[in-house]
């Protein structure tokens, strides 16, 4: 699962916005069978936890 952390390293909107862009432009370019690509995007473009801290902390 994952977890959309609070703190956010985009101090403004527009910043969120671009970032939100190079995401969706880095998901097109993964193959759609590819979940460690999507995952990699959301984790550096939208700063996501890809939930592989947890897996350590067990």
């Amino acid at each position: 699962m994952y977890a959309i952390k609070n703190e956010h390293s985009h101090s403004s909107i527009s910043e969120r916005w671009e970032a939100l862009e190079e995401y969706f432009v880095c998901i097109s370019e993964c193959d759609l069978n590819d979940h460690s690509c999507t995952t990699r995007c959301m984790v550096m473009h939208l700063h996501i936890d890809d939930g592989s801290d947890l897996a350590a902390a067990s």
